[in-house]
């Protein structure tokens, strides 16, 4: 198993997180911009593989706990599976052996937010085409 060193210098562009455990789960997720209950429901499915408890067993964060949850989001949001985040957690904690395999998945990803994005940008031109078609017959409608 890698151990968070190693995980951390795939998750910080500097190679530097503070590992110290210093944010509840409230205060991780107003950080993130997310729900206690994703970042709960994410650990439940252990996706946060170096997560500390306190004694009374109450989840927290470190910096390098929200890079992590960070690239998790980031995968989410580029329409990655839980399953398949798992996987790739899965794959970081084995090491370099899968770095071919992380870097395939990564690729596909980038892919994948590429043609959204593609697609997006489509909708945005449709969107603004009709918003000036319709300013355009406004204007005319009051002459």
């Amino acid at each position: 198993m890698v151990n968070i060193n190693d995980c951390i210098l795939s998750i910080a562009q500097n190679g530097e997180l503070n590992q110290t455990p210093k944010y509840s789960v409230t205060k991780a997720a107003k950080l993130l911009g997310l729900s206690a209950h994703t970042l709960r429901y994410y650990d439940s499915l252990n996706l946060f593989p170096f997560l500390q408890r306190d004694q009374n067993e109450k989840r927290l964060f470190s910096d390098a706990d929200l890079q992590w949850a960070k690239l998790i989001e980031c995968l989410r949001n580029a329409n990655m599976s839980i399953k398949d985040v798992q996987h790739y957690v899965k794959l970081c904690l084995q090491g370099d052996e899968t770095l071919d395999e992380r870097l395939a998945i990564i690729n596909q990803q980038e892919k994948t937010l590429m043609d959204t994005i593609t697609l997006l940008n489509e909708q945005l031109a449709l969107l603004r085409f009709k918003k000036q078609y319709y300013k355009t017959a406004h204007q005319l409608k009051k002459q």
